[in-house]
């Protein structure tokens, strides 16, 4: 069985000995900090190009994790822990803006690559199952990030591309 899911299934720990628990236990600041949640909470079906030894979904994979409704709630429990960092939250299949954000001049934090973070969030909501969350996020995303931001355009044209890139990667 792929190690993400014995992950969700709470069968096994991640490679630095975190388990879910702990990882939801995590203080709010490691989200913006820390990379090591990563692979463990937002799989994708293809490594990072910083690091290739983490674990990534092929077809069966994401098959299993997909129709499994327990590894789904936790996921999507995993997803709502992430987005309260960024000050948003699920509701009705969309993800929204927290009323305190309205108060802040600044979405996103110009260090600990938080806009890669938002991509991440995009592309593994896209290919575990939630399409339609993903394409919430990123036009959220894209709305935020030219109304609050330090966002570069460059990774505004990301944000736009994403969902589109995954279709043609699906396709190949």
């Amino acid at each position: 069985m792929h190690p993400v899911i014995e992950f969700y299934l709470e069968q096994r720990k991640s490679q630095h000995n975190l388990s879910l628990q702990d990882m939801w236990a995590m203080p709010k600041r490691m989200v913006g900090d820390a990379y090591l949640y990563i692979p463990w909470l937002l799989p994708v079906t293809e490594s990072s190009k910083w690091n290739r030894s983490v674990p990534v979904f092929n077809e069966e994979d994401l098959a299993i994790f997909i129709g499994d409704e327990a590894i789904q709630n936790k996921y999507l429990h995993s997803i709502d822990f992430i987005l309260d960092y960024f000050c948003l939250y699920r509701g009705d299949n969309k993800i929204f803006p927290k009323p305190e954000l309205s108060e802040r001049k600044v979405w996103l934090r110009n260090i600990g690559h938080e806009s890669k973070k938002i991509s991440r969030i995009i592309r593994s909501l896209n290919y575990c199952g939630h399409p339609e969350l993903a394409k919430s996020l990123q036009q959220l995303a894209i709305k935020l990030g030219q109304e609050k931001g330090v966002i570069q355009e460059e990774t505004i044209g990301i944000w736009t591309n994403l969902l589109n890139m995954a279709k043609c990667n699906e396709m190949m």
